[in-house]
Order: structure tokens, then sequence, then C-alpha cells
């Protein structure tokens, strides 16, 4: 299992969507994971033994899911979470459809904040990954996290041609100054995901008739 001690794992409880983020702070292979979560009288009914619970995580800028059912918790000294070591792993791949790269000019934000400057660099049915400039040497230093909602406004060519639409962070990864991130559309964006999946399916038919060299 790649995983760090300090890495945030999202947590979705059997009967309940909501995500609860905790933080792994150790493990024994082949035998149990701990995690720190805030327990409230809700979660203690939700981290009942033998639930078996689905968690998410990134590490090095790849999304790994798991199941694994919960052992028992603790309250005191510490909220402590005690989970089945995960007899499988596996890597998420959030985007099926084909996707195509594009530059198309984006603010990215969350309700109460400036949105922030972007550029959307590819695209699919479902989601894009944006890049943003100046906002820290770490995903924390740009103060996106897997699983956040943000905002998203670009435009294409033209921008008569703009879309607003919610969208979930999927992963976060920093290089060379720049901040990546993984973005999921929204579901209830029925009308602008039509949209997208004929750009792309149009776009990725095109460029399957283009030398690999003339695409970069």
């Amino acid at each position: 299992m790649e995983i760090e001690r300090g890495t945030k794992v999202q947590l979705v409880f059997p009967g309940d969507e909501e995500r609860v983020c905790g933080i792994m702070v150790g493990l024994f292979p082949e035998a149990y994971l701990i995690l720190s979560i805030p327990f409230t009288s809700a979660m203690k009914k939700k981290a009942k033994k033998k639930h078996v619970v689905t968690g998410r995580y990134v590490h090095c800028g790849t999304v790994y899911g798991f199941r694994a059912m919960v052992m028992n918790y603790i309250v005191d000294p510490a909220s402590l979470l005690f989970l089945e070591y995960p007899s499988h792993v596996e890597v998420l791949e959030l985007r099926r459809e084909p996707r195509v790269p594009c530059l198309f000019p984006a603010t990215v934000g969350r309700e109460g904040e400036p949105p922030r400057t972007a550029i959307i660099c590819d695209i699919s049915p479902s989601g894009c990954r944006v890049s943003l400039r100046g906002t820290g040497a770490s995903p924390e230093g740009g103060q996106f996290e897997p699983g956040e909602r943000v905002k998203l406004d670009f435009y294409a060519i033209e921008t008569k041609n703009g879309y607003s639409i919610y969208t979930e962070v999927t992963n976060a990864f920093c290089r060379d100054g720049v901040l990546h991130l993984g973005l999921r559309f929204d579901a209830v964006h029925r009308s602008f995901r039509k949209a997208i999946t004929h750009f792309v399916g149009e776009l990725a038919l095109e460029l399957a008739h283009v030398p690999v060299a003339l695409r970069s």
C-alpha cells in the first residue's frame, strides 16, 4: 500500500454519501490502518465494528482507492479509527472517456474568495486538468485539496462562449512552481457535459489522424 503518514484520506461510510476527511497516522502491514478523524456522536454511529468503509487518497499525483472493515475506534487520548489492512488497493482511473489537449483561459475559486487565474490544459466529458501559477510550492500552498468543491469559469475562443460550472478536486500536485489540479465536473451540469462530450469526441477523432510529433 503506497501511502505515507500524514496523508489525507477521504472515507465514505455505508449508507452515507458524506465524505469524512481523516489523516493516516500509522499502519501495520497486513494487519490494520490507523486514521485520525473527528469523532462526533453521529460519527460514532457510523464507525461500528464490521462496517465496510470506502477510502480514497492521493499519492504522488495518483488517486488510490480501497475498501476496509472497521475494527474499532477510540476517543481518548486521541480520536483514532482502526481499519483492517486493505486486501486490495486500486488506482482510480477517474477519466474513462477520451481526453484532448486544450488551452482555455479560466478561473477557479471557492465561495467567498477571489477567483484565481488558471489555464485548462486538457478536457474530457467528465473533467479537466487546470494549471495555476504562483500558488505555492505544494498543494497545501495552493489551498486546494482532493474532494474540495470549487467553481470553474472558462471560455473558448471568445468570452461570449463562456461556462460557469462547479467541480470537485480529484488530485493536486506541484511541478516547477505550477500547481496542477484535476477537476471532475458536477453531474448536475447535463447540458454542459453533453456539449463537452460532443466537442471531445469530434476533436479526439481528428487527433487520431495527426502524427504524435505534431500534437505537442
